[in-house]
């Protein structure tokens, strides 16, 4: 924001960084009426590569609209004043008045607010003003959508929409991905209103609120101005793990300086934090005055738990790995692990990925390395600091699809242990943080310094400069700070381990008990014979410029894996998720952690309802969710009712079973799809022994759509002339055998109108239809419409849907069963539709139940 003319002039972007800081909002006015002024800039080389990397991503998009042929019309940033502005604003007007294709730098101006969308896109679909109309694009170097991007392409909308006489339909934002996400701006819009109209109402009252750590403080040049106010006046967040939430309700109970809470009790404090938050805010805040004061490091054991802590800590082994990643998340479409750092039998080697193409080497490399280490010693252990090592081994599994059953037999084994995990379940420190850095205090006598790359920051600052100048000492100061940290780690664990001896040593902290990481032997087998099976499809297809046969074969290979490939990461997170304490279940969105208070609500048929109350927390949880207990992977009930903001629940479990024993609720596992990967075994193993392209009947269909294969290839067109597109799909759709028809088309265009009227006919013809999609409600969505196209010509329809009753079709004349056993019992009758998930058509007694399967 700025003031021009005597007017303030707002941005989007000021938006953004109101939703980010308020704060912030009042500095900034503060300069624009002159009664502050800037920060100096300094040498945030950071900030400048996010913006480096920013206009590259856009360039990028800019570049390939050009490579489609599109015609593009930039317009030239204007000067700050109202005229300037207001000329700016014309000339796109009449850039979107001649049609172009593409608007770069699109400017808008009402008087108040200004602002530059990256692109208008054209679309000829939508007239207003004229025959076309546009849609607001911007690029994002985040690969994950953030509602303020949103707010501010909303703010462009709104403006467009008074331009070009239509609001524009889509917001679409090009994540740093290159991926192109698509959402309606009738969504936001109304949203986006309302937080316009409050920001104005802050900038006209002209409130100072106080400074809190937020996300937006990583790219704001103010933080030194505010780190220095916080460490004045001894703010609550300078407490480590003190969240923004928890600040709040201590300010709000009179507790506003780490003193004040450190001379207090968890009795004291409000009851709207967790009894395990109070508990540990006190603590922490005592324990880092007590370094306040003496100006020496100092640190508590916590009460010994099983499982948690420095009961976490392996045997010692000669052949342990301490492990670290140096990653620069800004590079490529998924970022860069330029660096993969391990020192074992005190030995130090880098695995290197200076470009995109050689980090799967690194990776391979690096598990072959793990792999290696575990084979020469069975009681070897991979050490590391914090949770990234570890989720960067399972990203990059997935996204190369290779080392997958070595990275899972890794983590089944138990081999990978996080010492941060260690340390903030097991004992408290005196800082302010607990990053390795500041734990080298404690084994090293003071903090680490360094004269070159001194955090992971520098890193990719030091590495980005490596890739624009080279310079073999970048990389090998990049190599040194990567060394430092796994000798760091090494040394963490050596002091954890006497920490462990002197506070008891096995008789309080059991040794972890660590498998060998081999999956069960059924998993084995299976692996095994669809590796076999994958090798017979792939001999001889190439790996580039394969015909449609070997196309269809190595597509078939990879599929073969699929289901278990996708599995991993669910089965990874539910298992973390069941090693977590009741205090980090309360920040996991997936779980409900800190619960008690259990009481007898009423009585159900068998099923008893128990409240349950709980800190306030952000949930995914809700009605119908089933839960587990973390404790027993055990499961406890299912939630019937929940409000997280006040803190309570109400849980269904079975009568005989009595109350509920539990401290935290986790969802359950994810459910198995033993089914579909035999029937991909079976597809492939036929395949293998047949032929993709075999005269035979069985499989044809899947067969053909592994080749992309139309049906009746000796036919011309499909639509005859004049022939409306849901005409044509009920004729086609009869006339299939053993193939199958493609049916595409975006939202709102009349699939789920023209499918329905497709299944009646088809059920007049006296065929058995299956409906299947990727959701019960998406099934439902096509039920509910047969059911009224039924309704319309005056026909019944015998209509069976497997799924619970809280995930059912709505239409009363679906009949609804909750297990596959219930559907087969009535395969020999009279069911006109059978509709279920995969799991249910993935069983063998549904290979042929149906004629034709939507």
């Amino acid at each position: 924001m700025y003031e021009s003319d005597n007017l303030l002039f707002v941005s989007p972007t000021d938006l953004t960084k109101y939703l980010g800081c308020r704060h912030l909002t009042h500095l900034d006015l503060a300069v624009a009426r002159g009664e502050l002024s800037k920060p100096e800039q300094g040498a945030d080389e950071m900030l400048e590569l996010l913006f480096t990397r920013g206009i590259e991503h856009e360039q990028r998009y800019l570049q390939s609209l050009r490579d489609q042929g599109r015609e593009v019309i930039e317009i030239v940033h204007p000067k700050g004043t109202a005229v300037a502005l207001r000329e700016a604003e014309a000339a796109t007007e009449q850039a979107m008045a001649l049609g172009a294709d593409v608007i770069y730098q699109a400017t808008f101006f009402d008087g108040r607010w200004r602002g530059h969308a990256d692109f208008l896109l054209r679309r000829d679909d939508r007239p207003g003003r004229w025959p076309w109309s546009y849609d607001v694009a911007d690029t994002k170097l985040a690969r994950r959508m953030k509602v303020p991007a949103l707010l501010q392409m909303a703010t462009y909308a709104e403006r467009l929409t008074a331009l070009q006489g239509v609001a524009p339909e889509h917001l679409i934002v090009v994540t740093g991905d290159r991926v192109e996400h698509s959402y309606a701006f009738a969504d936001c819009a109304a949203y986006a209103t309302t937080i316009r109209a409050q920001l104005v109402g802050f900038l006209e009252a002209g409130d100072d609120p106080r400074p809190q750590p937020v996300q937006q403080c990583t790219q704001c040049r103010w933080r030194p101005r505010c780190k220095a106010q916080w460490r004045r006046e001894d703010d609550l967040s300078l407490v480590a793990f003190m969240t923004g939430a928890h600040a709040t309700r201590l300010r709000d109970a009179g507790i506003v300086t780490v003193r004040d809470l450190g001379g207090r009790s968890a009795g004291d404090l409000p009851l709207t934090i967790g009894l395990a938050a109070r508990e540990r805010l006190t603590a922490q805040a005592r324990l880092q005055l007590v370094e306040r004061d003496s100006e020496h490091p100092a640190f508590a054991l916590l009460e010994p738990q099983a499982g948690r802590g420095l009961a976490l800590l392996p045997e010692l082994s000669q052949g342990d790995v301490f492990f670290d990643i140096e990653g620069d998340p800004f590079l490529g479409d998924h970022g860069l692990e330029y660096l993969w750092g391990v020192v074992d039998h005190d030995a130090f080697t880098a695995y290197w990925a200076t470009d995109l193409t050689a980090e799967k080497q690194a990776f391979e490399q690096l598990v072959d390395h793990l792999i290696r280490a575990w084979d020469a010693d069975p009681g070897m252990h991979v050490y590391h600091y914090a949770p990234y090592e570890p989720s960067r081994l399972k990203s990059l599994s997935g996204r190369y699809d290779t080392r997958g059953a070595e990275v899972d037999r890794l983590l089944r084994g138990q081999r990978l242990v996080d010492l941060y995990t260690v340390v903030r379940q097991g004992m408290r420190i005196s800082k302010e943080s607990y990053s390795i850095k500041q734990l080298e205090a404690f084994y090293w006598g003071q903090v680490r310094t360094h004269d070159g790359v001194s955090d992971s920051l520098g890193s990719v600052v030091a590495f980005e400069r490596w890739l624009a100048d080279g310079g073999q000492a970048l990389l090998d100061d990049i190599a040194a700070y990567n060394e430092d940290d796994c000798r760091s780690t090494e040394a963490l664990r050596d002091w954890l381990e006497q920490r462990r001896i002197d506070g008891g040593g096995d008789s309080l902290y059991p040794r972890p008990q660590h498998g060998d990481g081999a999956a069960s032997d059924a998993a084995d087998e299976l692996a095994t014979e669809l590796d076999r099976i994958a090798a017979a499809l792939l001999a001889g297809v190439p790996d580039g410029g394969r015909d449609e046969q070997q196309q269809a074969r190595w597509l078939l290979a990879g599929l073969l894996d699929w289901h278990r490939r996708e599995s991993l990461p669910e089965w990874w997170e539910y298992f973390a998720r069941l090693e977590k304490s009741d205090e980090e279940l309360v920040a996991d969105a997936a779980a409900v952690g800190e619960v008690s208070g259990t009481t007898e609500v009423r009585v159900e048929k068998q099923s008893t309802i128990w409240r349950l109350d709980f800190p306030p927390q952000d949930t995914k949880m809700g009605p119908t969710s089933d839960c587990l207990d973390p404790r027993t992977a055990k499961g406890v009930g299912t939630i019937v009712a929940i409000d997280a903001e006040q803190g309570w629940l109400e849980l269904k479990r079975g009568t005989n079973r009595g109350a509920p024993d539990c401290r935290s609720l986790v969802p359950t596992s994810p459910i198995p799809d033993t089914q579909q990967r035999a029937r991909l075994r079976d597809l492939g193993a036929w395949v293998v022994k047949h032929g993709i392209d075999s005269p035979r009947v069985q499989w044809r269909a899947a067969r053909d759509l592994l080749m992309c294969r139309r049906p009746w290839p000796d036919r011309g067109p499909l639509r005859r002339p004049d022939e409306p597109a849901e005409q044509a799909l009920c004729r086609l759709a009869a006339e299939l055998d053993r193939t199958v028809l493609p049916v595409q088309g975006p939202p709102g265009t009349g699939k789920t109108w023209a499918g329905a009227r497709t299944i009646l006919r088809l059920v007049s013809e006296g065929k058995r239809v299956g409906v299947t999609g990727f959701s019960h409600k998406v099934i439902g969505n096509l039920l509910s419409a047969v059911v009224d196209a039924a309704a319309d010509a005056g026909v019944d329809v015998d209509i069976l849907q497997k799924a619970e009753e809280h995930e059912r079709c709505a239409a009363p004349a679906v009949r609804c069963v909750p297990s596959a056993k219930d559907v087969e019992a009535e395969l020999s009758g009279r069911v006109d539709i059978i509709a279920g998930t995969a799991w249910l058509f993935a069983r063998p007694a549904f290979a042929e139940a149906v004629d034709v399967l939507v």
